[in-house]
């Protein structure tokens, strides 16, 4: 029997303690899932630059993250099946995989998996890299643990390029943290920017430089009721460049973006939602009778449509038929 087949039969086993079953009730699929979870995993070669890259990667999504800084031998983009199963193992959805080499320095891996499987990932070379000590002066650790990022995008290549509209859902799945229903605004502490410079003349727009920036927000006092911010850089700051991806099989891709009914909002009639999050809604009303609405000159505008109606009356008339013989008859 090969690796993978006793793999599936080992997975297939029912569990027998309490702890067991409890862990296979909390991965089963729900309706409205829990915070993705990334596994932050180092390659056989890393430099020191980079192993301090993983480590504030890992701080910047904690406590939805996990340090694993042993040693992965096997390259996702040349084999997945050990990452899939590490991943597995500690229920994981995300992971962020770094190497070094003399072909490929400084290289980050960002992926997803869709149900124990590999959906799609995307590697960017790190460049400009700047750790967090180097902006300790303005406060870099504060507000660390726990925080719900404000995650900006900036560029035209975020739209525009179909690998780096990929690039942005990525980024944007590790660095963007949970997603709450609500956020209170002093809770609102830090600030992170993704930029997308215009590539040089002749490359391919998917070539660009991403910047990454991260910024400590000051509420100060404004005036008003809501109040003047102020930016701090915090740190870490490097820039990405798009390498090599793998795009997704289209039919798992329709698989993982699918809503479930449960999970749709109850569409309310005549209320519609902006895209800013307000609610407009629709009145109904019946026909309106103007001879019923009393206005200013209700009276006289009642007798000046009596008056026509009793010309039109009479001119409409047979002509031997005049109200005379009428009130004879």
């Amino acid at each position: 029997m090969g690796a993978d087949a006793l793999t599936q039969v080992l997975s297939k086993r029912k569990a027998k303690t309490h702890r067991g079953k409890k862990i296979l009730r909390e991965r089963e699929p729900k309706v409205l899932e829990d915070a993705k979870t990334a596994l932050v995993i180092r390659g056989t070669k890393t430099s020191n630059d980079m192993t301090n890259f993983l480590r504030e990667l890992y701080l910047l999504r904690s406590p939805l993250s996990m340090l694993y800084m042993r040693k992965h031998e096997e390259h996702p983009f040349e084999d997945s099946h050990k990452l899939e199963q590490l991943c597995k193992k500690f229920d994981h959805s995300l992971f962020a995989f770094g190497s070094s080499s003399k072909k490929r320095p400084a290289r980050l891996i960002l992926g997803r998996l869709f149900d124990g499987h590999l959906l799609d990932m995307q590697e960017f070379g790190v460049e400009d890299y700047k750790s967090m000590s180097t902006f300790r002066g303005s406060g870099a650790t504060d507000a660390m643990t726990g925080v719900k990022p404000l995650v900006v995008f900036q560029g035209a290549g975020f739209e525009n390029d179909e690998h780096l509209k990929r690039a942005k859902s990525l980024l944007l799945d590790y660095f963007g943290g949970g997603r709450p229903d609500k956020v209170l605004l002093p809770g609102m502490e830090s600030a992170i920017v993704f930029t997308v410079l215009d590539p040089p003349a002749g490359q391919p727009s998917n070539k660009a430089k991403v910047l990454f920036r991260r910024y400590r927000l000051l509420m100060q006092k404004s005036g008003g009721r809501l109040p003047r911010i102020e930016m701090k850089e915090l740190g870490p700051s490097f820039q990405l460049t798009l390498d090599r991806t793998r795009e997704p099989d289209k039919d798992r891709w329709k698989q993982a973006i699918k809503v479930p009914k449960a999970a749709k909002p109850k569409k309310v009639k005549n209320v519609k939602t902006t895209e800013m999050g307000k609610r407009i809604g629709k009145f109904h009303l019946g026909k309106q009778d103007f001879n019923q609405i009393h206005t200013i000159h209700h009276g006289a505008s009642k007798k000046r449509k009596l008056t026509q109606a009793l010309k039109q009356g009479a001119a409409n008339a047979p002509k031997g038929d005049t109200p005379a013989d009428a009130k004879a008859a």
